[in-house]
């Protein structure tokens, strides 16, 4: 009987201490594995990032009304957010404490304010583009807030006579030209020069369609079409500027040919999706459910609201949908996804709009909470950044160890095995890198790091299997002329 309550008191104990770290985590982490067989499933991951701080009126010293846009300057020193309602954008510092309100600018002698603004973008010198929506135009500020010029309706045989000139976000790069994301604009982002003057429509963002809806529609009524989804263009909800001059953009909308894209200056799509292991499309969530006869259950693809990056090439786009940040590194391989939404945790959203990147922590901007979440990063994350870096900064022995701990905490990573091989090849050290590709499940690079193997043993070995052949053909030769002499000595006895 002793012993019974003994393992029931260390069953409830053990219990208790499950309870307490599952209350502790505000969402699930997880990772995707790619099986041999071509099926994909989630596996549980460690958490990455953990919520350090919510900003919400008190803090802010300002009641946001329906914030849209989240940036912080060049200096890093200073984030602004825009208020649609408001019609303002704030300055805070970096504990987001208020600097100042900016809710009204002087132009030609005339004080002129904001109309429902939904996006904002500081360049180099922090000069402050403003999409002042309905307006109709996107303001320019420099950093003390005074007016420098206007971006209104452009006159070209590119728009139709009763286009709405409506700017939801806005981007300007280093040679001064301006990327606008209007609304109900399909053709794309419209860019104007550094004058003003327009330019034209980049990076039109093209749907895919089934066979299957084709056919339907060549052999529906008129009226039954109009009821299907238009194959046309569709616009993008929110774009960002990286380090290096393009642009990431991203789209809510299921049926895109690809949610995410990074566009250069001619609207090319650049981005990369040649990941290591596993699927090449970038596109938040892969498992998901497909429909439900709950209403309160979210279905569907992820829908993508902001994206941010940093220095290293990796990128961070914020699911407006199921409140998830899906990580990504350079060449499109998923690093990890945290968040969650309506769950009234810290550290999940409401109406997550907005999310930036500073020095390792991630800021999330909640339209309906009308707070920022600050996000810091745990020893998982830190470790997977810092071996991303080593390798790039070709430190593969470094690199190499760094996996190593990340699997220590993560022994289901199969990214973690992927760059441990791939630091392994560019060492030359093709067993090793032969044997994390095993794991990995990576057959083409397992095949290509088996290829150099070979040539390295032959390499290696080169003299003592030429010492070898040699002896091999020497015997087998004295065993030739020997065989000979043996039978010509029996004839001649014959």
């Amino acid at each position: 009987m002793k012993t019974v309550r003994i393992l029931l008191l260390v069953t409830i104990l053990l219990a208790g201490m499950v309870v307490g770290v599952s209350a502790s985590s505000p969402y699930y982490s997880y990772t995707y594995s790619y099986q041999s067989d071509g099926t994909i499933t989630d596996i549980a991951a460690p958490l990455p990032y953990l919520p350090e701080a919510v900003y919400g009126t008190t803090d802010l010293q300002v009641p946001l009304q329906a914030p849209e846009d989240l940036v912080i300057d060049a200096a890093q020193e200073h984030f602004y957010i825009v208020d649609s309602t408001a019609n303002a954008v704030y300055c805070f510092d970096r504990d987001f404490k208020l600097v100042k309100t900016i809710d009204s600018y002087v132009e030609n002698g005339e004080t002129k304010t904001f109309a429902s603004p939904t996006g904002i973008f500081l360049d180099a010198v922090d000069t402050l583009y403003v999409a002042d929506t309905n307006n109709e135009r996107v303001v320019v500020l420099d950093a003390e807030g005074n007016f420098l010029r206007a971006i209104t309706r452009p006159e070209s045989v590119l728009l139709p006579e009763n286009f709405a000139f409506m700017p939801l976000k806005v981007v300007a790069d280093e040679a001064g030209r301006v990327f606008v994301l209007c609304k109900n604009v399909y053709e794309g982002l419209m860019q104007f020069s550094a004058e003003g003057a327009f330019v034209g429509f980049i990076g039109s963002n093209r749907v895919v369609f089934k066979l299957s809806e084709l056919i339907w529609k060549t052999i529906m009524t008129d009226k039954q079409a109009e009821g299907m989804t238009s194959f046309v263009p569709v616009e993008y909800t929110n774009i960002s500027l990286d380090d290096d001059g393009f642009i990431y953009a991203v789209t809510s909308v299921k049926n895109v040919e690809a949610p995410i894209r990074r566009l250069n200056s001619s609207g090319d799509d650049i981005l990369i999706r040649n990941p290591l292991n596993g699927s090449e499309e970038v596109v938040g969530d892969v498992l998901y459910q497909e429909w439900s006869a709950n209403s309160g259950d979210i279905v569907g693809p992820s829908a993508f609201v902001d994206i941010t990056q940093d220095a290293n090439g990796n990128y961070y786009a914020l699911d407006g949908k199921r409140g998830r940040i899906f990580a990504y590194d350079e060449e499109g391989n998923m690093l990890f996804v945290f968040g969650g939404i309506h769950t009234g945790q810290v550290g999940t959203f409401s109406s997550p709009s907005a999310v930036v990147y500073v020095e390792e922590k991630l800021y999330v901007l909640d339209k309906n909470r009308c707070n920022v979440t600050a996000f810091e990063p745990t020893v998982y994350t830190t470790t997977i950044h810092d071996a991303i870096d080593a390798y790039l900064q070709k430190d593969y022995e470094e690199s190499i160890r760094l996996w190593e701990d990340v699997l220590k905490m993560n022994s289901n990573f199969d990214l973690a095995y992927m760059k441990a091989g791939y630091a392994y090849y560019r060492m030359n050290r093709y067993e090793e890198a032969m044997k994390y590709f095993k794991i990995a499940n990576a057959r083409a690079e397992y095949s290509k790091a088996y290829i150099q193997y070979k040539k390295q043993q032959l390499n290696e070995h080169f003299g003592t299997i030429v010492l070898v052949a040699i002896a091999v053909l020497a015997a087998g030769v004295g065993a030739w002329i020997g065989i000979r002499r043996w039978r010509r000595r029996r004839r001649n006895r014959e």
